[in-house]
């Protein structure tokens, strides 16, 4: 399994991302959907997680902008082990201050309960 810095690894087969989403949990902000699907088999493997942005939300350039900033941040977040965690952006989330979606994202992890409450954020886990 391939890492990211923050130590969760990526959903890269298209039939997990469909998976993740197709599962009736999730969340919608501003700048983004958060959909989380909890492994039944992957209960101490770290989080796997999918940044997903479409043509909806610009070109190329700003897609792959908007990744780059919410991939940072799901970096920076202390994920619970035995979840995927599906990011979709939206158009807003190219513009928005970074301190914002920070915030955002965090709540809406937080209101599907995939954040490791036992790691605080800052502390790096």
């Amino acid at each position: 399994m391939t890492f990211v810095d923050g130590g969760h690894g990526r959903l890269r087969r298209g039939v997990d991302i469909s998976a993740v989403l197709r599962g009736r949990r999730q969340r919608a902000g501003g700048s983004m959907v958060v959909h989380v699907l909890e492994r039944t088999d992957g209960d101490g493997e770290p989080a796997r997680v999918a940044v997903i942005a479409s043509r909806r939300v610009g070109g190329a350039v700003q897609r792959n902008r908007a990744k780059r900033r919410l991939r940072e941040l799901i970096r920076r977040l202390p994920l619970r082990h035995g979840v995927d965690l599906v990011v979709v952006a939206r158009r807003q989330c190219v513009d928005a201050p970074f301190a914002e979606l920070g915030t955002e994202l965090e709540e809406l992890c937080a209101a599907l309960g995939v954040l490791d409450t036992s790691v605080s954020a800052e502390g790096g886990g």
